[in-house]
């Protein structure tokens, strides 16, 4: 689905059998399915590449009345794409470089059901920029768009659970305790930019042993660590 990948030939498949993924590039139309919308063949082998792996997107690309199938999912934290025949044939395969953790895209390649999770926080503004980029091992998807003048963005899981929001305000909008300290750090004349962010985090409090215990938890799954409670997703 984008470049600066890193193909590897499919194991146990001849030179002759392996299609490499730039050979698709162009005029191929391409439609995202679900895993239960591919030929039993292909989601077998999906499945079985995947093993157990999140798999985050499956597109149906057809070029020259041929068709393939393309998969996402992740492994230690690192993007793996697959193609895949008809006939459940694995085509090729694709890891992401080390350096390669964030794309450009437009809000119509952005994912269900983040693109709408994105679109209704955007409401009637036109989304000028979407990204995707990775955070902890988890795809984030990110958009940005302008109300009367004022630039918003906003950032939500692959399911559009909402991880955070930021809005771009005036000095003077900003509470006075926030006004104080920034004159206090950066002076009356610094130029700044005030961006009012909100973070969502989940707290959690159980009791264990008679013990209370308390876990923030961000919507990607991962732990804010904080006295006992260690992160799980290192």
């Amino acid at each position: 689905m984008r470049p600066k990948k890193t193909l590897l030939s499919a194991i146990g498949l001849g030179v002759a059998g392996v299609m490499t993924f730039g050979a698709w590039a162009g005029n191929a139309d391409e439609e995202e399915v679900t895993l239960e919308q591919v030929p039993a063949a292909v989601k077998e082998t999906i499945l079985k590449e995947a093993a157990g792996a999140e798999i985050t997107e499956i597109e149906r690309e057809t070029k020259n009345g041929k068709t393939v199938y393309e998969a996402e999912f992740l492994r230690d934290g690192r993007e793996i794409e697959i193609k895949v025949g008809p006939d459940g044939t694995l085509l090729g395969r694709e890891i992401e470089h080390e350096g390669d953790d964030e794309d450009d895209l437009t809000i119509d390649q952005v994912p269900e059901p983040a693109r709408g999770a994105l679109l209704k926080l955007a409401g009637r503004a036109k989304i000028v920029k979407a990204e995707r980029e990775r955070e902890h091992g988890v795809l984030v998807y990110e958009a940005e768009w302008i109300v009367n003048g004022v630039e918003h963005e906003a950032a939500v899981t692959a399911e559009g659970a909402l991880l955070e929001i930021e809005e771009i305000i005036p000095v003077e909008q900003a509470p006075a305790a926030v006004r104080a300290a920034i004159a206090k750090h950066f002076g009356d004349k610094a130029k700044v930019v005030v961006e009012k962010k909100m973070i969502v985090v989940y707290e959690v409090e159980a009791k264990i042993d008679g013990k209370e215990k308390e876990l923030l938890v961000f919507p990607t799954g991962r732990v804010h660590e904080d006295g006992d409670d260690h992160d799980d997703d290192d």
